[in-house]
């Protein structure tokens, strides 16, 4: 479980640094524990590749489960793949291992695009504060919710997971 977390925490840095889903399907493939889903690295050093490159066993899962993509991207990662898109209006990623199997999907939400649960479970402790942008990151154990916040005292990094909140960073201002 620590493993899964510091790929997470890697996933969300590196979609804070560029800027910056949707599984409904089998979880982790258990051969490739050590996926690491890097794409900061990826995605700056041009190593974008054609789908038809990439196994084909993610672009059936690929195509299966994203019906409405644009601007559809493919990278190669360390230990696998990665796809880059718009889902419906929404900054999407999703990663695969080298054979195929799905390991996770973040997607990129304002406030109101938040499932309403996670907003009120942010809004109840933080209720003067403005949700900046959440990323809803889906893997084989369930979903947790990375919200950026800030009021007139602090830039806060929250992880909301089965309605309980954390306080990952809290940046006080001035």
């Amino acid at each position: 479980m620590k493993q899964l977390f510091s790929i997470l925490t890697i996933l969300f840095i590196s979609a804070i640094v560029l800027n910056g889903a949707h599984a409904q399907h089998k979880s982790l493939s258990k051969s490739s524990p050590k996926f690491r889903y890097d794409t900061a690295i990826a995605m700056n050093s041009g190593n974008t590749v054609d789908a038809s490159s990439v196994n084909t066993k993610a672009v059936k899962d690929f195509n299966k489960f994203f019906k409405n993509v644009t601007n559809e991207k493919w990278y190669v990662a360390e230990d696998g793949f990665f796809a880059n898109f718009n889902d419906n209006g929404i900054e999407t990623k999703v990663a695969y291992d080298k054979k195929g199997m799905w390991h996770c999907t973040v997607r990129t939400l304002d406030e109101m695009q938040l499932p309403t649960n996670v907003r009120d479970v942010v809004k109840s402790k933080y209720y003067d504060s403005k949700i900046l942008v959440g990323y809803e990151i889906k893997h084989s154990d369930g979903s947790v919710y990375i919200i950026k916040t800030e009021d007139s005292k602090s830039l806060r990094i929250l992880r909301v997971t089965d309605g309980e909140i954390e306080v990952i960073a809290n940046n006080i201002k001035g």
